[in-house]
């Protein structure tokens, strides 16, 4: 509820707001008694992952006095619950300051807008280490009869970014500044996770406005519209008060500078892989007695709170004799708590055509506890498997086999019907076209070894497929191979990510930027190797990617 008082025939909004809950049923209003209906109830949701409910009814004062507002009920969880009621003050129309969006003669418009319609970045932390959130909330304070438009999102370079709060989601509430009550939206919160040491800045978000200020006194409540991109779309939305004077003025928030800190070098764990927060881990198999050449189910449970972009999958000493195939990975997140709350689980199918007893060892996981400032490592327990002599009839249909060393051994996916063998012809011919087109490309790279390609060249292909998901990823992790291929003296001879950084670091590179070089290929390679829904936003990733090869560029050419 708004917390100044009023005046009849002033306009206000009544919110309830359920978080947290996944039954909701049989919501009831109250009656509002002493109060006209104008709108509603108008019902917003969050995603899937936030279980929550916002309930906005817009009413209007009737007549002066004090007036209790009772709370609704609804069945929560199959119990019913009631919320708060809420007392509110109707003012006669000589007791209220109805100043802000009346406008005098002789006096400013875009001077009163400036001093009654701003907007705010706020962030939680302006220090912190490498891989520790930081949530960053853009605010609207306004007293003004105003429709604000967000026509310019700022950019996050050198985070990850999740978003809590967007312009959709309608959260409104009010805040009293220098003894005037303001209405708040919050018109986007994120939760961003540093990728990087350095120091860096969380540009400005930029709002176009249409204030009206009416030519006389009115009693009705200062209204504010927030869209994004919307301007021009609805013709009944651009009409305006006839008693009213219109005024457009674009405003920014303020920018925000952020100092991101290595973390400690002291007892960093070799098995240490960048998860910094605060997680337990588990594993099971789906059974522990199999028959030779029957699919096995080993889960692992990755569990906690921190940056899972930075959770990947554990390194498993399988034993020998054992054959593992890539693992599925399913994400559960909450991403209304910071940090990011939830579950990673990594899926290994695995089999074996040798009879016998094996011990899987304790799986290990390390991270960075941002509480206790120390890095801690957990384990699971060992899980003992008996493969028996006695086989199964089919051999398994699984893909993707990884290679242990073993290349001579593949195992051929027996396909009985019709339908599948079609999809997989299809999916051959599809591949081998693509791999006809990615060897042009290729060649057309090798040609050119020699001769300079630009960056904008290498990275067309990438940027003609940024609307899609996986086929994107394979592009500009190609791309990047395919300029250092052009401006590094390889002779051909394939190397690794490791051998990248190192050849960059012994070129003078920056560290920063080789970090973020090999961030931006574990993001590509996620992507194409993993069935995750990637939360990454891909024209972000393009543009990071374009910028840091423009600075790596510069500074192999001073050589």
């Amino acid at each position: 509820m708004p917390q100044h008082a009023m005046v009849p025939g002033e306009s206000f909004q009544v919110q309830y707001i359920l978080e947290n809950v996944e039954k909701i049923a049989d919501f009831s209003p109250p009656p509002f008694q002493g109060f006209r209906i104008v709108s509603g109830p108008n019902i917003y949701s969050g995603d899937k992952s936030t279980s929550y409910k916002n309930w906005v009814f817009t009413l209007a004062a009737i007549k002066e006095g004090i007036f209790k507002i009772h709370g609704a009920t609804c069945l929560i969880n199959g119990r019913l619950q009631k919320s708060n009621d809420v007392t509110v003050k109707i003012l006669s129309p000589g007791e209220s300051d109805q100043s802000s969006y009346f406008l005098k003669p002789g006096e400013d418009p875009f001077k009163k807008i400036r001093e009654n319609l701003f907007l705010k970045l706020i962030i939680d932390k302006q220090t912190c280490f490498i891989g520790e959130p930081l949530v960053a909330t853009f605010k609207l304070y306004s007293r003004l009869q105003s429709r604000s438009n967000v026509i310019k999102n700022p950019g996050f370079y050198g985070f990850s970014v999740y978003d809590m709060v967007e312009v959709g989601d309608k959260m409104e509430s009010e805040e009293k500044l220098d003894g005037h009550w303001f209405d708040v939206h919050t018109i986007r919160e994120v939760q961003l996770y540093p990728l990087q040491t350095g120091t860096f800045t969380i540009d400005a978000m930029e709002l176009e406005n249409q204030v009206e200020f009416y030519r006389s006194a009115v009693s009705k409540k200062t209204e504010q519209e927030v869209t994004e991109n919307m301007y021009g779309n609805d013709k009944e939305k651009n009409k305006h008060d006839a008693n009213a004077e219109v005024y457009e003025m674009n405003i920014k928030s303020n920018r925000a500078v952020v100092t991101v800190k290595p973390l400690p070098a002291k007892n960093m764990l070799d098995t240490f892989a960048g998860a910094v927060g605060n997680f337990s881990i588990t594993a099971a198999v789906e059974k522990d007695s199999l028959l030779k050449n029957e699919e096995g189910l080993l889960t692992v449970d990755i569990n906690g709170a921190g940056n899972f972009q930075r959770v990947n999958a554990p390194v498993i000493n399988w034993p020998q004799n054992i054959e593992v195939f890539e693992p599925s990975v399913k994400d559960t997140f909450n991403k209304q708590v910071v940090p990011l709350k939830g579950q990673r689980d990594f899926k290994y199918f695995f089999v074996s055509d040798k009879p016998g007893y094996y011990t899987i060892p304790a799986i290990l996981f390390s991270f960075f506890d941002l509480k206790t400032k120390t890095y801690k490592s957990v384990s699971t327990k060992p899980i003992s498997i008996f493969i028996s002599a006695k086989s199964k009839k089919n051999k398994p249909a699984i893909a993707s086999l990884i290679s242990r060393g073993s290349n001579d051994r593949s195992y051929l996916c027996l396909i009985g019907t019709g339908i599948l063998i079609l999809v997989v012809a299809i999916f051959l011919w599809i591949r081998n076209k693509r791999n006809t087109a990615t060897e042009k490309a290729q060649a057309k790279i090798d040609t050119a070894a020699n001769s300079y390609i630009s960056i904008e060249e290498i990275l067309a292909p990438a940027n003609l497929l940024i609307d899609k998901d996986k086929i994107f990823y394979e592009e500009l992790k190609l791309a990047i191979w395919n300029y250092f291929h052009n401006r590094l003296p390889y002779s051909n001879t394939p190397i690794n990510k490791t051998q990248l950084a190192n050849t960059l670091a012994q070129k003078g590179i920056e560290q920063s930027l080789v970090g973020i070089l090999m961030e931006i290929i574990h993001q590509c390679e996620a992507g194409i190797y993993t069935n995750v829904e990637m939360n990454l936003d891909k024209t972000e990733l393009f543009q990071t990617a374009r910028q840091t090869l423009k600075e790596i560029d510069a500074a192999l050419n001073k050589q």
